[in-house]
Parts: structure tokens; sequence; C-alpha cells
């Protein structure tokens, strides 16, 4: 599966810290505290989108991004993450790095996004190169500031350490753990739970191996929080781990090359179908203990606004604090579906707001998060 631009596919802090559990040894993960007034940041194309809270209110519209991040090192963004300190960070296997298109994680600091109406071109204050990165799509962030990457092209989870994140300016840095699994099938989603363990969405066409746009083989994989690595502070781990629970499609569409994962306040995974038939689903705890293919908790399927499928080749998913989701679209008109928390249940609700049409959505949409407000 090629990129999302061709086709929908292709965290020593302490352990009071709001939010963050102990994965193993004094390794902790945090699910960061979001809350509704932070703001949807999407990866568009050859930039970066925020909407407004306020903009997320109700009905169908054209509503253009309150700001865009048009960096000229910007080139095909996947995903969206940010850090305990507010700073952004981006997943782009065609960023410009001197000239030439590059793998790269960029950073934007809090203080750029907030002065995005000054200058809405900011370079970046840290480049992160490496020999190691292909195709990096989706990360997140444990406790301790490390930085957990999916790289769906070379088949592999990459983790930078938060010394080395440190660094500005251009950077070529090994990661100092690099996880393989025989389990993995193009890993994108990442995500971790409550309990620490890593969650990983297998989207599947890693080139060279299954390079086709069949579901079958993709999966979403759990690894436990007691058999991943400590994260060095230099060197490099290569662990090869086997999943811990495995969850397949039950027949009925369930897991369609998984794009994002996110976890709701209760506890439920949810994942979304970058193929057909496009819809957002949730698992719940029980179905998380064992392998198997379950049939979903909650399955929130397509529907018609005004001509226009509210899910379609569905990239990125991600909560706000107050339990409302939105999702992304990666083809056709590239809406962006915001689910309030109540529609929360199978079927296909129209979403409470549906944002279609906007004249900077300039081509697929891919991951999104909710995070610092730039006013």
């Amino acid at each position: 599966m090629m990129s999302s631009k061709q086709v929908s596919a292709y965290r020593r802090r302490p352990a009071t810290l709001l939010g963050c559990v102990l994965l193993s040894g004094m390794l902790f993960a945090c699910k960061h505290t979001n809350n509704n007034m932070k703001a949807l940041w999407i990866a568009n194309a050859n930039n970066v989108i925020e909407y407004l809270p306020s903009q997320l209110v109700a009905g169908t519209s054209a509503a253009a991004p309150h700001r865009t991040i048009s960096s000229a090192a910007i080139g095909e963004p996947q995903g969206v993450t940010f850090d305990a300190a507010g700073n952004l960070w981006v997943m782009d296997p065609g960023a410009m790095v001197n000239g030439a298109a590059t793998p790269a994680l960029l950073k934007f600091s809090a203080a750029q996004l907030a002065a995005l109406g000054t200058n809405a071109a900011p370079d970046p204050v840290a480049t992160f190169t490496s020999t190691m990165l292909n195709f990096p799509q989706q990360s997140v962030f444990d406790a301790h500031g490390n930085q957990w990457v999916s790289d769906h092209n070379n088949n592999t989870i990459l983790v930078f350490s938060a010394s080395q994140l440190m660094a500005t300016g251009v950077s070529a840095t090994v990661p100092v753990v690099v996880i393989s699994s025989a389990a993995f099938n193009g890993p994108l989603g990442i995500v971790f739970d409550g309990a620490g363990n890593l969650w990983v969405a297998n989207n599947g066409g890693v080139p060279g191996a299954n390079d086709t746009m069949s579901a079958a083989g993709t999966t979403i994989v759990e690894f436990q929080a007691a058999h991943l690595p400590m994260v060095p502070a230099s060197g490099m781990l290569t662990p090869t781990l086997p999943a811990d629970v495995t969850l397949s499609d039950n027949g009925a569409g369930s897991v369609q090359s998984p794009w994002a994962l996110a976890f709701d306040a209760m506890g439920n995974l949810w994942s979304s179908n970058s193929g057909a038939p496009f819809s957002l689903v949730a698992y719940s705890k029980a179905m998380q203990m064992a392998t198997g293919a379950p049939t979903p908790t909650i399955t929130i399927s397509p529907t018609m606004v005004g001509g226009i499928p509210s899910l379609n080749a569905t990239n990125g998913l991600c909560f706000d604090g107050a339990g409302n989701v939105a999702a992304t679209n990666a083809a056709d008109a590239f809406g962006v579906s915001f689910y309030s928390k109540g529609q929360l249940m199978t079927g296909a609700p129209v979403p409470n707001t549906f944002i279609v049409g906007a004249a900077t959505m300039q081509g697929a949409l891919a991951g999104c998060n909710f995070g610092t407000l730039a006013n």
C-alpha cells in the first residue's frame, strides 16, 4: 500500500504524573490528558491545519482552518503528535531536508504554534532524520518523553529517547530501540493502553511483501508492558517481539486496513478502517484480553451527507477530553467528521460537525490529534 496521498492507507517522570502508568522496570507510559478546549490538528497534504473547538459545534460546512502550518519543510505529513510541553511533532516521510525529500520527524515548538498568526511558515526547531526511517506515519510518547514511531514501510517500531529529542536543528539520529515482529504487516496506528500495553495497527501493504489493497493479514496487535524493552539513553536495542494478542477481522469488515488507534475514557480500543467499509470500530476491555476475531462493541458506519460520504478511506482518529471523536477522510472530498460523545453507538449517524470542501484541504487528510490551542 502506498502513501495516503495515493490511497487511504499507506513517552524519567515521577510515577505520580497524571495519566501515566508503570510499564516495566522504570518505564512509564502516559495517556496525555486532553480537554475540550484543545484544538484539532490534522496532517493535510503538504501542510498541517488547525480547527478551533468553536468550529466543531454543529452542521456541515466548508469552514477554513483557523491556522495552517505552511512550513517549507513539510512535504508529505502523515501524523501529528504532541509532547508533554505542547510541542507538535509531525511524522513526514517526504520532508524537505537540505533541498531533498527525506523521511523525518519535524518539531514545531508551542511558541511557534502560538505565533502562527504572524508567521504561518516557521522552520521546525528540530528535524530528525535517520537511516532507519523510511515511511514514519504515527507516534506516541511515553512518560519519560521517549517517542515511539511506527514506520510502515520498514515494518518496524522505532524509539527515540527523550535526550535525543532535545537536539535542535537538523540531526541525523539512530533510534535507541528498533522493534521487529513477525506480527507486523505495515504497522501504522500506535497507542498505549491504561496498563501500559502497546497496541499497533497493521495496515498491510508493505512494499515487496504485501503491496496490495487487500485487507488480508491486516490486524491489530498488542505487546504487553512487561515484554517491552526499557528504553536506553544511548546505543540501540533490536528486539524481535511476538504479539501477545491479535485481533483479526470477524468476516464482516471489522478490521480492514486499520489506520489509527485510540482509547476512549472507558478503555475501549478504537480503530479506523481505511479499507471498505470505512468504519470506526471499538473493542471493549474484555475483547482486548485474548486473540480472536470479535465483533466490535461499537461500529460507526458511513452515511451520505449532501451526497458526500461521512467516512471514506478513513485515516485519522482522535479523541478530545470530552469524549468526542474526530475522523479524517483520505478520499473524494477529504472531509473531517466530528462525532459528539452521545453519537458513539452502533449505527450510521450524521456527524455532529462535518467539514468538507474547504479550499485549504489540498489532498488526502491523514493523522489527527487534539493539542495546543493556537489563538
